[in-house]
């Protein structure tokens, strides 16, 4: 492949991002019409010829004309693509967008999934940042009724969890008053998983009820943080934007993709299984077999240098790689400013 000479690599090229443009199969009168190749119609037939040989080009059985392979794609995404810089104005009007949701994540992960999804014309999908890799800012307990209460979480990263609670007591608003500033004396001095050995001298100010109460409420901020069970909420968007590909005529495979999103758990252990930085992920290459007819183009957001959650794009495979690792890049650096400006 490194000795592939320079003109199959520019009429690989000009094949690609035609395909990628009207998914239609194209044939080497095509090629020279439409592209400033330098080289004939025949010229051309012998390099597509080569390049199907060398498992880049495919013939459909329909049609005289070349498709990529999943091969060409690789070499296209790793060797070939230019990446576009988006328009100063767009990227403006994205920073704006953000303005408004300072100091609430959630709110700026749902708004980067739906840019996400508007500005490439694919299905996004961004992870929810994962509480455990989060540190708590502040604790506050309100009563329900009886037993029962709402524990509010806000992290250092302004993440905001109700939780309600059944406690083993009712405990008034005095109590619970009291409890939330333990709780909040620990959480700002010591690691919540680490309590237990600096919680003794605060237990004589507590009655028996409210130190059952206060184990139980510690028990839950360290559940919260430790449970690798817990599976991260995925915000999906723009999954009906599949439906106006080619690739979707097929109504089976549309339902196979819509159903895959149904579980959560999968998407989410999906995204995670990819590193930092940029991962482009084609067809076969999936570790998901409903998404082997489709590329997967994978992103993180980090606090403080430490991985909160993964950005992505699912589109089919004739995505237009250079446009979605363009905005890809730019979002994923718009909400880790947002996240990381506090």
């Amino acid at each position: 492949m490194e000795n592939m000479k320079e003109r199959k690599l520019k009429i690989l090229n000009a094949i690609i991002k035609d395909y990628i443009l009207n998914a239609e199969p194209i044939g080497s009168r095509t090629i020279a019409k439409k592209y400033n190749l330098g080289v004939s119609a025949a010229t051309i037939r012998n390099e597509m010829s080569d390049l199907e040989e060398m498992g880049l080009l495919i013939q459909p059985h329909t049609s005289a004309g070349r498709i990529p392979s999943e091969k060409a794609y690789r070499l296209y995404v790793d060797q070939l693509m230019t990446v576009q810089k988006l328009d100063i104005e767009l990227e403006q009007s994205i920073r704006n967008s953000y303005k408004q949701y300072v100091e609430q994540i959630e709110k700026s992960v749902q708004l980067t999934a739906k840019l996400l999804a508007q500005l490439t014309s694919y299905t996004s999908l961004v992870m929810a940042p994962e509480i455990k890799s989060l540190n708590y800012k502040l604790v506050q307990l309100l009563p329900i009724q009886d037993e029962r209460i709402v524990m509010v979480i806000i992290t250092k990263e302004n993440i905001v969890k109700n939780l309600e609670v059944k406690l083993p007591y009712k405990l008034d608003q005095g109590e619970l008053n009291k409890l939330t500033n333990i709780l909040n004396y620990i959480i700002t001095d010591y690691d919540i998983n680490k309590v237990g050995d600096d919680l003794n001298s605060h237990l004589h100010e507590l009655s028996i009820k409210e130190n059952e109460a206060l184990q139980e409420l510690i028990g839950i901020l360290q559940e919260l943080t430790l449970s690798p069970d817990d599976g991260n909420q995925v915000f999906a968007t723009g999954v009906t934007n599949m439906l106006k590909y080619p690739e979707f005529n097929d109504i089976d495979k549309v339902k196979q993709f819509l159903e895959v999103f149904q579980d959560q758990r999968i998407i989410s252990e999906l995204l995670k299984s990819y590193s930092n930085g940029v991962n482009i992920i084609i067809g076969e290459e999936n570790s998901l077999s409903e998404f082997k007819d489709y590329s997967l183009l994978t992103a993180t957001y980090q606090f403080n240098g430490e991985s909160l959650g993964t950005i992505g794009v699912v589109g089919p495979i004739r995505m237009n790689y250079d446009k979605v690792v363009s905005v890809l890049k730019f979002l994923t650096e718009r909400l880790n400013e947002q996240i990381n400006q506090q």
